[in-house]
């Protein structure tokens, strides 16, 4: 008596499809997990190295911005200390003149002689423009402002921004390494359903793996792009 036709093999049941197929993918993204913590922590001393750098040029800034205050109030005393003694002299030349109208011709003239020479020795004490109003008072504030502006053209004297983004980076390292904690925990989801036998235990951990790698892999993009 012959054989029967064979009948084919019952295909699996849906859900044995899905867990199989979950099986495949588990390793597939603890893998994932890893790839993301490293170029997270990559991205991470990137982000650090160039804090402390900027935190460097923020520093040479400082002392460069520093250098010059001083520069510029040595200028400045030596400007406030010209215009008081042309002052002075000036002052004790008309007086001379004042006492020499009322004087003999011999004392008027010997005085005449010296007020003249404290006129010339006053000549000689030249004020920078930039230190003096329209009226000849003396301005030190702008005097400074002039200095100042010229430095900055040469050399970069605020350390504010190189500050403020050497915080921006270390907000963003930080971020970054934050992010670790949520791989991690995604690794070990996925490690739980993988060596789950029960099955309902198996998809909760599944289903909190990917939406824990999900979240962090979506604010790994977004912490980048800031």
């Amino acid at each position: 008596m012959g054989d029967g036709p064979v009948s084919p093999a019952a295909a699996p049941p849906p859900g044995e499809r899905w867990a199989a197929r979950r099986r495949v993918l588990i390793p597939a993204l603890i893998a994932l997990t890893s790839v993301l913590g490293a170029v997270g922590a990559w991205r991470a001393s990137t982000a650090s190295g160039a804090a402390t750098g900027a935190e460097r040029r923020a520093f040479a800034d400082t002392v460069a911005a520093e250098q010059q205050r001083a520069a510029i109030e040595t200028v400045v005393g030596s400007i406030e200390f010209s215009y008081a003694r042309r002052l002075a002299l000036q002052e004790s030349a008309a007086a001379l003149r004042a006492e020499a109208e009322a004087a003999g011709p011999d004392e008027a003239a010997r005085l005449n002689a010296l007020a003249a020479a404290q006129e010339e020795a006053a000549a000689s004490y030249v004020i920078d423009a930039d230190a003096l109003r329209p009226d000849g008072s003396l301005d030190l504030e702008a005097k400074r402002a002039v200095e100042w502006g010229l430095a900055s053209d040469v050399q970069d004297l605020d350390p504010a921004p190189e500050m403020a983004r050497a915080a921006d980076l270390r907000a963003k390292s930080q971020r970054l390494v934050g992010l670790t904690a949520f791989l991690i925990a995604a690794a070990l989801f996925l490690t739980l359903a993988e060596v789950s036998r029960n099955s309902r235990i198996e998809i909760l951990y599944w289903n909190g793996g990917v939406a824990v790698l999900a979240v962090a892999a979506v604010l790994l993009i977004v912490v980048e792009a800031l």
